[in-house]
């Protein structure tokens, strides 16, 4: 008579319970376990006083959105001869322009309102519709150029004495 091995394994059903309710986040009590065939079933149910009700979920498709149109600030600058080209305390590339160099370089008897009157009227003259922000874009970085020029040409002058 052949002889034969048999390994037997006992696993606790608690700890297949565990190891099932961790893996698939399924209810917190077992309520049926058996064996049909080759197959465990294991049955769970919610305490209903721990149920809470949760909003339907309903299936998203897939639909393409509409990019919403962004406005560009774009100012038509055709004629006006460039002057210099910084980059202004934000960080960004500029363009400066004769036109607002012109107007502003007495900016120290100017008033501030002054100033920006004077950048909103070249601006609308070369039929533009400026918005506030661009004014001060021009403003502030023509402003800035002209400190940056003073300050070079004081230098310069102050070496040669």
């Amino acid at each position: 008579m052949p002889e034969e091995v048999i390994t037997v394994v006992k696993i606790p059903l608690w700890e297949i319970e565990k190891e099932v309710r961790v893996k698939h986040s399924l209810p917190s009590k077992l309520t049926d376990a058996r064996i049909e065939g080759d197959v465990l079933i294991l049955s769970f149910m919610e305490d209903l006083t721990t149920v809470k009700e949760k909003p339907p979920v309903y299936p998203q498709f897939n639909q393409r959105k509409r990019r919403v149109r962004k406005k560009r600030n774009r100012m038509k600058t055709r004629g006006w001869a460039v002057v210099g080209r910084i980059t202004n305390s934000k960080g960004q590339k500029c363009s400066i322009y004769k036109p607002f160099v012109d107007a502003l370089e007495n900016h120290q008897q100017l008033t501030a309102e002054e100033q920006r009157q004077k950048v909103e009227a070249i601006l609308r003259a070369n039929k533009n519709k400026p918005s506030e922000e661009s004014i001060q874009y021009f403003l502030g970085n023509t402003l800035e150029y002209l400190q940056n020029s003073v300050s070079v040409v004081k230098v310069k002058s102050g070496a040669e004495a």
